[in-house]
């Protein structure tokens, strides 16, 4: 058994170099991980740009799969896992003393370690991301067995891109059935909204994406979307009126990070109704809302961060039931040194085939 791992890591904005550290060893509480895939959303190119902080050198990688290939007894028995079993396990490693995670919003924890964002590779067991093939499991770590039947690629959707869904869609916005419902972006959380909205029962799902995303459209109406717009194309507040017999929405998820379809989001949603607000425009940004509207319409603006342990759960039970093809959404995959080349790929905007990147360790 080799007693170091090769990691990549992130020295400093844009500059990847690949570390050795030493295998961490493993005692009762923790365990040790070998990662199938690392997931790659936009806050990683947040990250690797210099616009979202984060402590340096950093192992990046917070949308976890793969399978256990030590655990202490102890963290066997609080995780419910042996040797081998496949599971995801959740970015946020929580104090579970400060007031937020007292209050049961850990989400929060205001002294969080974390994997890929928050504790730099200089902290020991260094393995702290899933830029790696190993990553050290901290005690408290938040670890969900994946069903059986299940893929890698389908488990790692779970730890963020359905489990966002949920949380945005069902648990923030409060769709359920017989609701008209629009989704705003249809990446991959887009699409896991629109499947997560038709589960609940929703009465019409009406999905909105630009022209360039030629792929996410196609595949809309497989994950429940009744209507597809596509914005800049066709006047989207016309299209949702003809969709809903002019009612409009009542829950709108903007997952786009678009000022522009923010402020067309209260446009899409009835007097009283919801808008999600899970896009993130940069902190830099300002955002000017006509709060008249908002006002006048009495709108819930919902802004959401992040999912729970909850969600998790859910999500898999959702992924479990095989209804919808969330398969479909990792699209382009790269090797564990071809970070840089996949950080790329999730940024351009000419790959119209492109939704979910990941990371083969």
């Amino acid at each position: 058994m080799p007693d170091t791992v090769e990691a990549v890591v992130l020295t400093e904005a844009r500059t990847f170099e690949t570390r050795t550290f030493p295998r961490p060893p493993v005692g009762p509480d923790d365990g040790l991980l070998r990662v199938e895939l690392a997931g790659i959303c936009h806050t990683d190119v947040d990250i690797v740009t210099g616009g979202y902080p984060t402590p340096l050198p950093l192992i990046m990688g917070h949308e976890i799969v793969g399978r256990i290939e030590e655990v202490g007894a102890r963290a066997a028995q609080r995780w419910g896992v042996a040797a081998g079993d496949r599971v995801v396990v959740e970015p946020m490693v929580a104090c579970g003393a400060c007031p937020y995670c007292t209050a049961g919003d850990s989400r929060f924890c205001d002294n969080a370690d974390g994997y890929g964002t928050v504790t730099s590779s200089d902290v020991a067991p260094h393995l702290w991301g899933a830029y790696s093939p190993l990553m050290h499991l901290a005690p408290g770590s938040v670890v969900h067995r994946v069903p059986d039947g299940t893929s890698a690629e389908v488990g790692m959707l779970c730890t963020v891109a359905i489990a966002n869904a949920v949380q945005w869609t069902l648990a923030r916005g409060g769709v359920g059935q017989g609701h008209d419902v629009v989704v705003q972006g249809v990446g991959p959380i887009g699409l896991c909204c629109v499947a997560a909205a038709r589960a609940a029962g929703a009465r019409t799902v009406i999905a909105t994406g630009l022209p360039r995303d030629v792929l996410g459209r196609e595949l809309a109406p497989e994950f429940g979307a009744d209507v597809v717009v596509t914005a800049g194309e066709q006047d989207v507040v016309a299209a949702v009126r003809d969709a809903t017999g002019g009612r409009l929405a009542d829950v709108v998820v903007d997952t786009t990070g678009s000022p522009q379809a923010l402020r067309t989001s209260l446009d899409l949603v009835r007097k009283t109704g919801t808008v999600v607000s899970g896009g993130v425009t940069g902190k830099d940004v300002l955002t000017p809302l006509p709060m008249d509207v908002v006002t006048l319409k009495e709108i819930r603006l919902q802004g959401v961060f992040s999912f729970d342990s909850s969600s998790v759960r859910r999500a898999m039970t959702l992924a479990a039931t095989g209804r919808f093809p969330f398969e479909k959404l990792v699209t382009h995959r790269f090797d564990l040194h071809d970070a840089e080349a996949a950080i790329a790929a999730v940024s351009n905007h000419d790959l119209t085939d492109r939704l979910k990147v990941v990371l083969v360790p």
